[in-house]
């Protein structure tokens, strides 16, 4: 879940960290800021204006073998249509590997810092039969600072064709968010408490076979993108998926080894989270200066003194970046996904990862990757993605 920003004179003097990390969740602790087969969840795509504010079909199986979601390309971030409850109101919520909790906004809840918070559904509990309040708190603040508070509270959940009953989420009272949000990352990600997430209630409640789910964010210019739970799209992708191990316990993460922009070569000092909740590329500073200056990117400083690197909206987008991960893993990514333009103003789309915990590859990467997330196996397996109509869908 990512804002983006609307980058004017006005913007530039109040820009913040918020440069489209909002799909990364602090986690608690380090920093208060702090029998089945599969479904697919497939996301249709709404464009929107680049709103850079700088301070951030459902394929039904009669098996059930898999559950595919649609998602809404929102321009800036990745989201779906679910519903919640007995009476199955509409939530489209930001499809979020970069966290693990999912919430939704209450049909009476304060949007706050000026945020439209209840244009994308919201949820009233009192005409749903078997909502439940668990009367505990919820709060999450996200890596733009953005944050949302509510009540545990359980009902059913539904998308793809199948629901989840007695799924425990969050019902959002105040939020400067801009929607919902269904983080699927690990447990151990979740914000002040430990329950079945998304994931693992399809898994055990027998919808899918295991904890792992694949990402298809497809073109930058296409309707549809798909994440299938306990499934992978074996058309969606070129040669072989290569595995890796994730990094950390709490985080989506692998070892990105290396960086070769237009055949010049960087090393990488953090692992990376593979985040569809964040618009942009995170690397090392040290890294993003020594790319920034070979692109022509320059820094400008905003008065609350952050930092932002732009680019000459006219900027030569031939050529490549490519990524590369442990066992020869490599992702290519087209320099044009590296320029995002709003208004008279380009953002360049490689970002320091300054203060964060570890580098992301956002929504630029992953439009180029076919990823698998087995969360079971604690394992990311990657490709380069393949745009493609057809589908050759199977269990994972």
């Amino acid at each position: 879940m990512v804002s983006f920003f609307s980058l004017t004179t006005q913007a530039l003097t109040s820009l913040a960290f918020a440069l489209v990390v909002q799909g990364i969740a602090i986690p608690e602790g380090l920093d208060k800021r702090d029998g089945p087969g599969f479904v697919a969840l497939d996301f249709e795509v709404i464009k929107k204006p680049l709103n850079l504010n700088i301070s951030e079909s459902a394929l039904k199986s009669n098996e059930k073998r898999y559950v595919p979601l649609t998602l809404i390309d929102e321009g800036t971030s990745y989201a779906a249509n679910i519903n919640v409850g007995s009476n199955k109101q509409k939530q489209t919520v930001i499809i979020d590997t970069g966290s693990s909790d999912l919430w939704v906004v209450d049909a009476n809840a304060q949007c706050q810092n000026n945020v439209q918070c209840k244009g994308d559904g919201t949820f009233n509990p009192s005409t749903s039969t078997t909502y439940q309040s668990l009367g505990t708190q919820f709060e999450i603040e996200y890596g733009d600072y953005s944050t949302s508070q509510g009540t545990w509270s359980k009902d059913t959940v539904g998308f793809g064709g199948v629901s989840i009953t007695g799924q425990q989420f969050a019902d959002v009272d105040t939020t400067s968010v801009k929607q919902g949000i269904l983080g699927i990352g690990y447990k151990s990600g979740e914000s002040n408490s430990q329950y079945d997430n998304v994931p693992v209630s399809l898994k055990k409640q027998g919808i899918i076979a295991k904890n792992a789910y694949s990402l298809y964010l497809n073109a930058p210019n296409a309707a549809t993108g798909t994440v299938i739970f306990g499934g992978v799209d074996k058309a969606k992708y070129s040669g072989n998926l290569i595995t890796n191990k994730v990094t950390r316990s709490d985080r989506l993460s692998i070892q990105l080894n290396g960086i070769n922009y237009n055949g010049n070569q960087y090393s990488n000092s953090k692992d990376a989270l593979l985040d569809s909740g964040t618009t942009l590329t995170y690397l090392p500073e040290d890294v993003v200066s020594s790319i920034a200056e070979q692109a022509g990117a320059y820094l400008v400083q905003t008065s609350s003194g952050q930092e932002v690197y732009l680019v000459d909206c006219g900027v030569n987008t031939n050529g490549n970046v490519a990524f590369s991960f442990g066992n020869g893993a490599s992702i290519t990514v087209p320099l044009s996904e590296f320029v995002l333009q709003s208004g008279q103003y380009c953002v360049w789309g490689i970002q320091p990862d300054t203060n964060l915990p570890l580098s992301i590859l956002g929504d630029n990467f992953l439009r180029h990757a076919y990823v698998v997330y087995n969360l079971d196996a604690n394992t990311i397996s990657t490709a380069q993605v393949k745009y493609s109509s057809s589908s050759s869908i199977s269990a994972i």
